[in-house]
């Protein structure tokens, strides 16, 4: 094998090397996506974690009777400490609806545990009168399940999220991450197979693209610019360059040469190699060269 030949096989291998790598990114954003969603469903709005000692940012819609959010009452049961501080009330970019945020604080909280935060709604129970029974009907309050954690650590650790728990990050940012990986180690991957391909043909070999089992035996389809004389011994090679076999060039149409290898004889794969090797023939038995 000459220097160049050695250097188109590297090339081609490096090609192969980086589809895969593209390929395993691919993967891993698939995995990371299903990982974010998972955690989405499993989640609920109603959950709030947080550090000991640690705040966190929450809003929700306003109570029906309450006219500004200084006006809005609350509940909390479980942890002593744990404080609710209104901040703002807003319309909301959904619908114009009246929102309230607010910031609960667990600076005061001596240990971890478990709260429920209730914000109360203040429109009075009605009560209605139908088939002889009274019905009091009452506006749902809003609930909130509040979990406060030993440390910052702890809250990762019991995210649903694998991504969260390992890295700290979202699924969905290290998904971002990969796809723009992927599509980085996709384009590098197409420049060397390009320049690998062409390397290859200079030498008369080119890469298998396709197959097709006939009644004759196998077919080997492969794409070449190269003028070439119909049935002449065409050598296939593994992706080491070691040859396995013969078989004869039978077709061509648009650029597709088809190269046929009898049922008994050597079995082509995708993407192995095949090398045009011409054998030496009278003038009067020549074809004249096809050029795709």
């Amino acid at each position: 094998m000459n220097d160049s030949l050695r250097r188109a096989f590297a090339a081609l291998h490096k090609a192969r090397s980086a589809g895969y790598a593209s390929a395993c990114c691919f993967l891993l954003t698939a995995l990371l996506v299903i990982d974010g969603l998972q955690a989405l469903v499993r989640d609920d709005f109603s959950r709030i974690d947080l550090p000991l000692g640690g705040q966190v940012l929450m809003s929700g819609a306003m109570p029906l009777q309450a006219k500004k959010h200084t006006d809005i009452v609350t509940e909390i049961e479980g942890l002593d400490g744990l404080e609710f501080i209104p901040l703002e009330d807003f319309r909301s970019f959904w619908m114009g609806s009246h929102m309230w945020r607010a910031k609960l604080d667990a600076s005061a909280v001596t240990e971890p545990g478990q709260a429920v935060l209730t914000i109360v709604d203040m429109v009075p129970a009605k009560s209605t009168s139908g088939s002889g029974a009274t019905i009091t009907v009452q506006n749902p309050n809003q609930v909130y399940a509040v979990t406060v954690w030993a440390s910052p650590e702890a809250m990762q650790a019991a995210h649903f999220s694998l991504a969260r728990r390992l890295t700290g990050l979202s699924a969905f940012i290290w998904a971002a991450l990969s796809v723009i990986c992927a599509l980085g180690i996709g384009a590098w991957h197409a420049f060397l197979n390009n320049a690998a391909h062409n390397a290859l043909a200079r030498e008369g070999i080119f890469v298998i693209h396709g197959l097709q089992k006939t009644d004759a035996g196998y077919q080997a389809i492969f794409v070449a610019d190269a003028a070439m004389e119909l049935r002449q011994p065409m050598s296939l090679l593994n992706l080491q360059g070691v040859e396995q076999g013969m078989g004869v060039l039978c077709e061509y149409s648009a650029k597709k040469y088809r190269v046929l290898f009898p049922p008994d004889g050597a079995v082509p794969r995708y993407g192995w190699l095949l090398r045009y090797t011409p054998e030496p023939r009278p003038a009067s038995e020549r074809e004249e060269p096809i050029s795709a």
